[in-house]
């Protein structure tokens, strides 16, 4: 039977250790939350379209976004933003405009229909809007209008 020394029980015991703080930390709060909410242009809901949130005046993390359908977008905590920033919020949205585009790679010639970008740039491009994200579930509502107010 083999008997250990006191300083190899201690190597063992700070390697624990450390192990233990690694694993802790594997696990621990990243800081993004969630944020959901409506998007609505005159009024009514917007079918399909974009959001992006994107961190301003010193706000750290990345860009995220999500998908608006019926109205509707939702950004899970895990691809979130970071709480406690200000973030500059981009939309975008495309409708049928009724006429019929020529498809090239369809060989029996079936036409595409057309889609436009009917959000105006002040939402966009060219956007004002801004949220500041706080700890917990965010909800923010878009409530566009075509006059650009």
């Amino acid at each position: 039977m083999r008997v250990r020394s006191s300083s190899t029980r201690n190597i063992h015991g700070w390697f624990l250790a450390v192990l233990l703080v690694f694993a802790a930390g594997c696990g621990r709060n990243t800081g993004k939350v969630s944020i959901g909410g409506d998007v609505s242009y005159d009024g009514q809901p917007v079918a399909t379209g974009t959001i992006i949130f994107t961190p301003v005046e010193g706000t750290q993390g990345p860009s995220t976004g999500a998908g608006i359908e019926a109205g509707r977008y939702q950004v899970p905590a895990q691809k979130g933003p970071l709480a406690g920033g200000r973030y500059k919020v981009e939309i975008t949205a495309l409708r049928k405009t009724g006429k019929a585009l020529p498809n090239m790679f369809d060989p029996k010639g079936q036409s595409l229909e057309a889609v436009e970008q009917f959000v105006p740039e002040c939402y966009n491009a060219r956007s004002k809007l801004m949220v500041t994200v706080t700890p917990g579930a965010n909800k923010a509502d878009f409530p566009l209008r075509s006059s650009g107010e």
